[in-house]
């Protein structure tokens, strides 16, 4: 794995340190003027009525702050019975208040992702997300507002996060309320037995009908041993690339290219569509995160493209390929094609969903420390110096670019999956589409196949021009002959296909 780019390195730090500086200049100016500099002012004033404290707990995460410091003035201003019920309430609302930009952004992207590349994960965040809830909210190690917002980006039900925060918050928000509203009469032992008590209250009947559901096989237990067995799987099993067939060297192969962070496994439907359409399909493990997820740069990904390609050429005695990319897979292999020479084997080359002009959702990466490990992230952010590199490619004879875009993609929308180039481009709007669904939509198949078909037409039409000449074919064959001779040979395994 190559390291990092130093600019990318620096920036992505220079943000988090402006970030983190932003978040507690925020913090410290809200309590200080808020409280007179002093935070047993806010707790023993009684300044608050119960609507402006409601507010208050209400846009607390604007101020990033704890739960701890609204339940102390809570049990301050309230006393140890209504201030808890006050401040859990604002606390539930404030929680909606996160969600709803995380459920925005997580219908677009991340539940796609989810049904596409783990579908047990899926189906445990659909079924049991309200004992997720419970546990994070009862369990105060975990972050409430980052919570919050991936609820909302899990697309858990809003109905549940409200009340399962309400129910999971009391006891912690009751903790500190009555110690604020009674301080000299609270004691460690009594701290503790307030919260069991609470908790035992609140977690009994959770705990009765998750055992119920344990013995019909539907319990969060048996959900997340089936979502680790998955990613176990995932891991261990379809990293493994095996060869499933004999290839015809008659027939042109179709090679296929997922996206970023997703796996070969959000190509097996569309694998299969083409091969019932009479198709050769091959597939590649590109590596990444786990090994699997796709997360490696983009150069070097088309450098390890090219090796497993020209195995193929050599083992199975093809002499072309057909290329389809989605998402940032087509910015692989065109790559590949116009700066590696790959346009030597491959005249015809399909994009679907794929960022040319890139794409703002790169920005959520760059700002967290997962821009310090992603290159490829930084290699599609709008303007980067790889995609002026890409466009900016010498032209390419007899090559036929085909983008398939949609409106409805969230990711490269609209005419920002057009490549512009000097070569020919053709551009095909499929805008009832989403991202993910050129992965397996019919209709996406049925375009696959006739631009396929057209292409293969093309290839007869010169196949039998050339078959009534027959000193040019054996001059081509020859050339071809001598080119496979100096062809770089590449350290790869014997099972590099499927």
């Amino acid at each position: 794995m190559r390291k990092i780019p130093a600019g990318q390195f620096r920036t992505v730090l220079l943000i988090e340190m402006i970030l983190i500086g932003t978040i507690g200049l925020i913090a410290y100016s809200y309590w200080n003027i808020t409280c007179d500099g002093s935070i047993k002012g806010c707790i023993t004033d009684e300044a608050y009525s119960p609507i402006s404290f409601f507010l208050l707990a209400l846009l607390r995460p604007l101020f990033f702050s704890p739960i701890m410091v609204t339940a102390l003035v809570a049990g301050g201003n309230f006393g140890p019975l209504w201030g808890p019920l006050i401040a859990a309430l604002g606390t539930a609302c404030s929680a909606m208040l996160l969600y709803i930009p995380g459920s925005y952004l997580g219908k677009r992207l991340v539940a796609p992702w989810l049904q596409t590349n783990l579908p047990n994960t899926w189906a445990l965040i659909s079924s049991q997300d309200y004992k997720l809830i419970f546990i994070t909210r009862w369990l105060p190690i975990f972050p409430f507002d980052l919570l919050s917002f991936l609820f909302g980006v899990a697309n858990f039900n809003k109905w549940r996060v409200f009340v399962f925060t309400f129910l999971g918050i009391l006891p912690e928000i009751f903790l500190f309320a009555h110690f604020a509203s009674s301080p000299e009469s609270i004691t460690i032992g009594r701290a503790f037995l307030y919260l069991l008590t609470f908790g035992v209250i609140s977690s009994v009947p959770l705990l009765i009908y998750e055992s119920l559901c344990r013995r019909q096989g539907s319990s969060l237990w048996v959900r997340c041993k089936r979502v680790y067995y998955e990613i176990f799987y995932e891991v261990q099993v379809n990293n493994e690339i095996k060869k499933k067939q004999e290839f015809d060297p008659d027939k042109i192969p179709v090679i296929l290219i997922y996206g970023f962070f997703s796996s070969r496994k959000t190509l097996s439907v569309m694998e299969r569509l083409l091969s019932l359409r009479g198709y050769q399909v091959m597939t590649f493990n590109l590596g990444g995160v786990l090994g699997v997820f796709f997360t490696r740069g983009i150069r070097e990904t088309a450098e390890f493209l090219d090796r497993k390609i020209r195995r193929q050429l050599r083992r199975h005695d093809f002499k072309r390929i057909y290329l389809i990319g989605h998402s940032k897979g087509g910015l692989v292999a065109l790559w590949w094609i116009l700066r590696m020479g790959g346009s030597k084997y491959c005249q015809h080359v399909i994009t679907m969903g794929t960022p040319f002009k890139g794409t703002r959702l790169t920005y959520l990466a760059l700002f967290t420390p997962l821009g310090f490990f992603w290159k490829d992230v930084w290699q599609m952010r709008p303007g980067s110096k790889f995609l002026r590199e890409l466009h900016e490619s010498p032209p390419v004879e007899n090559l036929t670019i085909y983008n398939l875009y949609s409106r409805k993609d969230s990711v490269a929308h609209g005419p920002k999956g057009m490549f512009e180039h000097s070569s020919e481009v053709i551009g095909i709007p499929m805008n009832a589409i989403a991202h993910f669904e050129f992965l397996y939509k019919r209709s996406v198949a049925d375009t696959l196949v006739k631009i396929l078909n057209s292409a293969e037409e093309k290839y007869a039409q010169i196949e039998a021009a050339q078959s009534q000449n027959p000193d040019r074919r054996r001059r081509r064959k020859k050339g071809t002959d001598l080119n496979d001779n100096i062809t770089q040979q590449g350290n790869i395994s014997d099972s590099d296909a499927s």
